[in-house]
């Protein structure tokens, strides 16, 4: 079990377990521009949440963030179907990583 919180839509914080997560997409957030982006769908909460990574400073060093996004924001910014998340929703496990950051 690998705890973990986030920011919720309202601003609460909610603990989540990494081992109950499905990795949806990986790309660049739209919310911090020029950091990382790694979309998960938590099955429990039906949320779906960004984990963000900014480039490294000059000591290499570099700050996360994790914060729930709406099912839009991961359409637009990463360019999936919401019939897609549909079937994420229904199948979670049957989900195939996404990978924009080719």
């Amino acid at each position: 079990m690998m705890q973990d919180e986030y920011r919720s839509l309202d601003g609460s914080t909610v603990a989540f377990d990494l081992d109950d997560v499905v990795q949806v997409a990986k790309g660049y957030s739209q919310l911090k521009k020029g950091w990382h982006s790694f979309i998960v769908y938590d099955v429990p909460t039906r949320a779906f949440i960004e984990l963000r990574s900014s480039p490294p400073d000059y000591k290499g060093n570099s700050a996360d963030e994790v914060e729930e996004v709406t099912e839009q924001y991961v359409c637009a910014t990463l360019l999936i179907e919401p019939s897609r998340l549909s079937a994420l929703r229904a199948s979670p496990r049957k989900w195939q990583l996404v990978n924009r950051r080719v």
